[in-house]
């Protein structure tokens, strides 16, 4: 299948690069509030299997094949990364894995290891192998229901969820967003930190049900020259809950103020 990939591209030509990836089941266009209020030029595409990109393989490895792809055909360099929940992972497995044209990461509310292991104290809350593989099933025979759960769980209160946000994801194929969960949950790029040699932010959510608000003090002690950030009131999509508060950490740490 030939590759297309979908991009909103953002800003005026020549401002700085930006780079936004977004959550497994969105799409780029979630980006739209915190884009507009950066001084750049944002390219924000949709991840493989998700939106209208199409001919990449549903999985982290796919997602670091089409942000190569983006890169390399748009020209980017310098740019800020910004990656939420699996897009933070891909962003993180392309860097680890020599990718260039990155100056500096921004991470969202992410885990670089999803799944318990021995001596770990930041994977997904409540997760295991186990779960996971049962949630992928469920993903597979009863999509509707999943993506209501889905939804809820983004938010620091399920009930502030927008509707659009369900519907988002209903609109999304269940055997590819499987797929591309079995892929996620598998990655483990703990070991990967020491060696980024590059500026990390990680901002986390402070009422985040997902991953431990904490996960970010890890991220930042085991990067070379990593920080945190951790917002009130957020919870798993902090750039959905507080694009502002976001748009402002991520101008502060790239000074695109």
């Amino acid at each position: 299948m030939t590759r297309q990939s979908r991009v909103r591209i953002q800003g005026p030509e020549g401002a700085p690069p930006v780079i936004l990836l977004h959550g497994w089941t969105m799409t780029g266009g979630i980006w739209a509030a915190v884009a507009e209020r950066l001084c750049a030029r944002s390219y924000a595409p949709d991840l493989p299997a998700h939106g209208g990109t199409t001919g990449y393989a549903p999985s982290v490895e796919g997602g670091v094949a089409l942000l190569g792809d983006l890169i390399a055909e748009q020209g980017i360099r310098n740019a800020t990364l910004v990656g939420w929940s699996l897009g933070a992972l891909i962003g993180w497995r392309y860097l680890a894995g020599g990718g260039t044209g990155i100056a500096r990461m921004v991470s969202l509310d992410m885990s670089p290891c999803p799944l318990p292991a021995p001596g770990w104290a930041f994977p997904m809350r409540g997760q295991s192998a186990e779960k996971a593989a049962r949630s992928a099933a469920r993903f597979r025979a009863d999509w509707p229901g999943a993506a209501r759960a889905i939804a809820q769980g983004m938010f620091a209160r399920p009930d502030s969820a927008p509707p659009r946000i369900e519907e988002g994801i209903r609109a999304q194929e269940p055997e590819a967003m499987a797929r591309f969960w079995e892929s996620l949950v598998a990655v483990d790029l703990r070991a990967a930190f020491p060696a980024l040699d590059l500026p990390l932010l990680a901002i986390h959510g402070a009422e985040s049900r997902v991953y431990a608000p904490e996960t970010g003090a890890w991220i930042a002690g085991a990067a070379k020259r990593g920080s945190v950030t951790v917002l009130p009131g957020c919870g798993h999509a902090p750039n959905l809950e507080d694009p502002v508060a976001v748009a402002e950490a991520i101008a502060r740490f790239a000074a695109l103020a």
